[in-house]
């Protein structure tokens, strides 16, 4: 068991980073009720992590069309870019 303190300062850090992506998600286009997914999480280990959660295909593509993607992503400039448009 980790200590209550380690806890707490894990816990406020997933918590301001999970609200930070679900500000951004909303800002790209992306229903409120949606975002919520986005989930602070502290295992037992004290580790902090957002939890993202599922989301529709359709809020993906919002998601994608937002994001810095293209050449060199994903396994360079030879690698097949699929388009936002794949996930409508």
């Amino acid at each position: 068991m980790i200590p209550m303190a380690q806890y707490k300062s894990a816990r406020a850090e997933a918590e301001h980073s999970a609200a930070l992506l679900r500000a951004a998600l909303v800002r790209a286009g992306i229903p409120e009720a949606e975002a919520v997914r986005v989930r602070p999480l502290v295992t037992a280990t004290g580790r902090a992590y957002v939890e993202l959660g599922a989301f529709r295909l359709g809020d993906v593509g919002k998601l994608l069309d937002v994001l810095p993607v293209g050449p060199g992503v994903a396994g360079g400039a030879d690698s097949s870019i699929l388009t936002t448009e794949s996930f409508r």
